[in-house]
């Protein structure tokens, strides 16, 4: 039982119904996107560098329409800047965990770009990797820097272990590392044999060496 008038600003039984079917309609609307992303990673990988994916074989595997594919984006080129997106949150998800168990920031530099380069030793990764990457390479515009504005945030965890590590402009020089193990990661991605692990640690003690002066 009910004493007294309801809360000032309630919302009526209309308001919540809407609140109701507006909800749902979010979650149908993510759904669809995380599968049409899920699809493209698929055919893309599947293809690898052969050819460039289609939106028919795209919604073809995700098992939903065209008119649900342009319902969220613009053209093949939108699908491959949201799923480079995608991957480079996990990756900076994941370089984060790791990075968080280490003390020092020169041994945090380390493992981020030991991160970094892993996905070039494990062909589950690279295989992908490769074939996102070279779609990623062809994009419009527009898609590319929302691309690159992706991939600035994995470097951008890199600050805080180098002003520790005394560095005078930490984001400039995040830049320059993440910059320089990227390409070094492309590379490595293309090469006929995967780089060797002490390869990839000349590549950690170049860095480590240029923010720290030499010192371990």
């Amino acid at each position: 039982m009910r004493i007294g008038a309801l809360p000032q600003g309630s919302p009526s039984l209309e308001e919540r119904a809407v609140e109701r079917s507006t909800a749902g309609l979010v979650a149908a609307r993510q759904e669809e996107a995380r599968l049409l992303m899920e699809a493209g990673r698929v055919v893309m990988t599947r293809l690898g560098t052969s050819r460039r994916v289609t939106v028919a074989e795209i919604v073809r595997e995700a098992g939903l329409s065209n008119q649900a594919f342009y319902r969220h984006f613009a053209g093949k080129d939108d699908l491959v800047a949201a799923i480079v997106d995608a991957g480079a949150r996990r990756l900076r998800g994941y370089l984060a965990h790791r990075m968080a168990g280490e003390g020092q920031p020169a041994g945090k530099v380390r493992v981020w770009v030991r991160g970094v380069l892993s996905q070039a030793t494990d062909e589950e990764v690279a295989a992908p990797t490769r074939a996102i990457g070279w779609n990623r390479n062809i994009l419009a515009v527009e898609a590319d820097g929302a691309a690159r504005d992706a991939e600035s945030l994995v470097w951008a965890l890199l600050e805080e272990p180098l002003a520790r590590c005394g560095q005078g402009d930490p984001e400039a020089t995040a830049y320059l590392i993440g910059k320089l193990v990227f390409a070094v990661l492309v590379e490595a991605l293309w090469s006929e044999e995967p780089p060797t692990r002490t390869q990839l640690d000349l590549v950690e003690e170049f860095c480590l060496a240029a923010v720290t002066g030499g010192e371990p």
